[in-house]
C-alpha cells in the first residue's frame, strides 16, 4: 500500500469514529468488577474487525499507547511541552540532518525480554524498507545509550513524525508483510497487554510487570456504537468513562446531570476553513475569498452547535494562545464581519448588490454550495450557520449534506463549490499545518492553490532550525492574510468528556499534562492519561 492510500484510509477511518459519534455498553462480566474497569467511547463503526499492527491504517484503537509504546511526542494541550516516551531526550545536529536519541534502558517487551537499541534501529529499517515513513531517513545507527538518525535534508519540521514512531521488536516483525499482517498476539512494551475482543468491545489488561510504574488503571475497555443518543444517555449513568464525540447540547445533556463528576474539557488542537474550489471561478479571485471572508461572524459559527466547545479564529489559522508569539500584530484576533468591506470587495470582483441579491454583470447571482457530511449534526449545523450569513450578504449558499462516501469522492474528484469539515492539526512544528493546507503535495489540500511564493515559504520553514522558525513562519501568515487561499474560521475543538465516579486525576485546562486522547495517533498521549489517573476514593 502506498504512502498516499494509507492517508486517504487513514482518512476515511477517522471521519467515520469522530463524525458519527460514539457510545458504549458494559457487558455482565464487566458490571461485577464495574469500580476498576475503565470504558472508553472509541468506535462508531458497528462491528470491530482484529487489527493490532502498528503500521496499518485498520489499526484498532489502544494497538499504539496501551501495546505499542512511541518515542516521544508534544503536549499539544499544554504549548507543545516534550513528553517523552521510549526516548527521554533528542538532540540536532548537522544543520538538521542529523537527530540522536537518547533511549530508556529500563524498557522492556510483554515477553520479558529487554527493548534494545537494536529493536529501535530494526523498527526504522523496516518503515524506510517498506515506504512507511514519510521522513527522508538515510540512515540509523546504535549511538551511545541510544541511536542516531540521519537524513537526506534538515528534518526538523518532522520532529513529530519521527516522534510517534511505534517501536517493536526485531525477532518478531523481521518476516511480517505490514500490509496483510493483522497481529493477533501483539507482544509490545506498553503498559497493557490484549485482553478479549469481541465485534464491539476491545479490552487491555494491565501488566503486572510493566516497566515504569504500577499500572493504576487495571482494564480499560475501548467500545463502539454508533448513537450519540445512547452515548448522552450512558455518559449520563456513568457506563461510559471517557468519550470524544459530539454529541448535541452538551452542557444540558451531560455537565448539569452530576455537576460534581461530569466534566467537559474541548481540546483546541486543529483549525477548521471555509474552503473554496481555487479551481473554478470566481473563487480563484482573491478579492471574492476576502469578501467571503468579512462577511462572516466566526463567533456565532463557533457557537452554532455546542457553545464553548470550537472558538473562533484570525486570519493566520492560528490561536493566540498558543501561537501569539508567532503571530504578527493587528492578526491574532478573528477578523471582524463587517458587510460594507465584504462588499467592496465584492464589487472589485464584478459584483453588485441589486435586490439583496450579489450579481455580476450579466445580472447573474453568486452561488456557493459549502459540502459537509450529512450524518454529521454538529458538521451540518455549522455549515448552515455559514451559509445563512453568506445568504445575507447577497450570495445564493446553500448545503448540500453528503453521505461520508459521496463527501471523500466528491473532494477527490474537486467536485465542489465549498468544503466546511476538514481541519488542519497544529502540532508541534507549523510547517505541518501550512503545508497540509496549502502544498499542492499535500493530500489534504483540496482547494487547487500551487503558488511559487507559498512553496518558497513552505520550503523555508522546513529547513528552519527551532531557533529559525518564527521568523520563517512569517511568510506563510502574509500569504494568509493577504492572499486568503483558505478562509480560517473557527479552532475545532475535540470535546473530552469524562467522569470522576471511577477515576480521578484527569487532565484539565489548569493542569494539562496530557491531551485526553484515546486514539490511535498519539499514544503518549493515552499511556500518560492511564498512568496518572487514580481510583476515585469511595464515601
Amino acid at each position: 500500500m502506498s504512502a498516499r492510500s494509507r492517508t486517504v484510509a487513514s482518512v476515511i477511518s477517522a471521519m467515520a469514529v469522530l463524525g458519527a459519534g460514539t457510545a458504549a455498553c458494559t457487558s455482565g462480566e464487566e458490571a461485577g468488577s464495574a469500580s476498576s474497569v475503565l470504558t472508553v467511547a472509541a468506535y462508531s463503526q458497528p462491528t470491530l474487525q482484529a487489527n493490532f499492527n502498528p503500521f496499518s491504517p485498520n489499526a484498532l484503537r489502544g494497538t499504539v499507547g496501551l501495546i505499542y509504546e512511541q518515542l516521544f511526542d508534544f503536549n499539544t494541550a499544554d504549548k507543545n511541552q516534550f513528553m517523552p516516551g521510549l526516548a527521554t531526550k533528542y538532540t540536532w545536529d548537522a544543520g538538521g540532518k542529523a537527530l540522536h536519541l537518547e533511549l530508556d534502558n529500563r524498557a522492556k517487551w510483554s515477553d520479558g525480554t529487554a527493548l534494545s537499541r537494536d529493536d529501535v534501529v530494526f523498527t526504522f529499517e523496516y518503515m524506510k524498507q517498506h515506504k512507511l515513513l514519510a521522513v527522508p531517513l538515510t540512515t540509523v545507527v546504535p549511538e551511545g545509550g541510544g541511536v542516531t538518525l540521519t537524513f537526506a535534508s534538515p528534518a526538523y519540521s518532522q520532529i513529530q513524525q519521527i516522534g510517534r514512531v511505534a517501536i517493536v521488536p526485531r525477532k518478531l516483525w523481521a518476516k511480517q508483510d505490514p500490509d496483510t499482517y493483522i497481529n493477533r498476539s501483539p507482544v509490545g512494551s506498553g503498559p497493557y497487554a490484549l485482553g478479549r475482543v469481541t465485534g464491539q468491545q476491545v479490552s487491555f489488561t494491565a501488566r503486572k510487570d510493566y516497566w515504569r510504574q504500577d499500572v493504576p488503571v487495571k482494564q480499560i475497555n475501548y467500545v463502539t456504537t454508533s448513537s450519540t443518543n445512547l452515548l448522552a444517555q450512558q455518559m449520563v449513568r456513568h457506563e461510559v468513562d471517557l468519550s470524544y464525540a459530539g454529541i448535541p447540547n452538551i452542557k444540558s445533556q451531560y455537565l448539569d446531570k452530576d455537576t460534581a463528576h461530569n466534566h467537559l474539557w474541548p481540546i483546541r488542537a486543529s483549525m477548521k476553513p471555509l474552503l473554496l474550489n481555487l479551481r473554478r471561478a470566481p473563487f480563484d479571485n482573491v478579492h471574492v475569498r476576502k469578501g467571503i471572508a468579512l462577511a462572516l461572524d466566526r463567533e456565532k459559527v463557533a457557537d452554532a452547535y455546542n457553545p464553548g466547545v470550537y472558538q473562533a479564529v484570525g486570519p493566520t489559522g492560528l490561536t493566540a494562545q498558543s501561537w501569539g508569539q508567532v503571530i504578527p500584530d493587528g492578526a491574532k484576533e478573528p477578523l471582524a464581519q463587517d458587510r460594507q468591506a465584504a462588499l467592496k470587495e465584492m464589487a472589485q470582483a464584478g459584483y453588485q448588490l441589486k435586490g439583496g441579491r450579489l450579481v455580476d454583470a450579466k445580472g447573474k447571482q453568486l452561488s456557493l454550495e459549502i459540502l459537509t457530511v450529512s450524518t454529521f449534526a454538529d458538521g451540518m449545523a455549522y455549515a448552515q450557520e455559514l451559509a445563512g450569513q453568506l445568504s445575507q450578504l447577497g450570495i445564493k449558499a446553500t448545503v448540500p449534506g453528503e453521505a461520508p462516501s459521496a463527501y471523500v469522492a466528491d473532494e477527490g474528484k474537486h467536485n465542489f463549490d465549498a468544503v466546511f469539515g476538514d481541519a488542519y492539526v497544529f502540532g508541534s512544528n507549523l510547517y505541518n499545518f501550512y503545508w497540509s493546507m496549502l502544498s499542492p503535495d499535500s493530500t489534504q489540500s483540496i482547494i487547487g492553490w500551487d503558488d511559487p511564493a507559498t512553496k518558497a515559504a513552505l520550503d523555508k520553514l522546513a529547513k528552519a532550525d527551532p531557533a529559525g522558525q518564527t521568523e520563517a513562519t512569517k511568510g506563510l501568515e502574509k500569504i494568509m492574510t493577504d492572499q486568503v487561499p483558505t478562509i480560517p474560521v473557527v479552532v475545532k475543538g475535540t470535546p473530552y468528556m469524562y467522569s470522576t465516579t471511577r477515576y480521578t486525576g484527569w487532565p484539565t485546562e489548569k493542569n494539562p499534562y496530557t491531551t485526553p486522547d484515546p486514539g490511535a495517533v498519539s499514544g503518549v498521549y493515552a499511556e500518560k492519561l492511564f498512568l496518572s489517573l487514580r481510583p476515585a476514593t469511595k464515601g
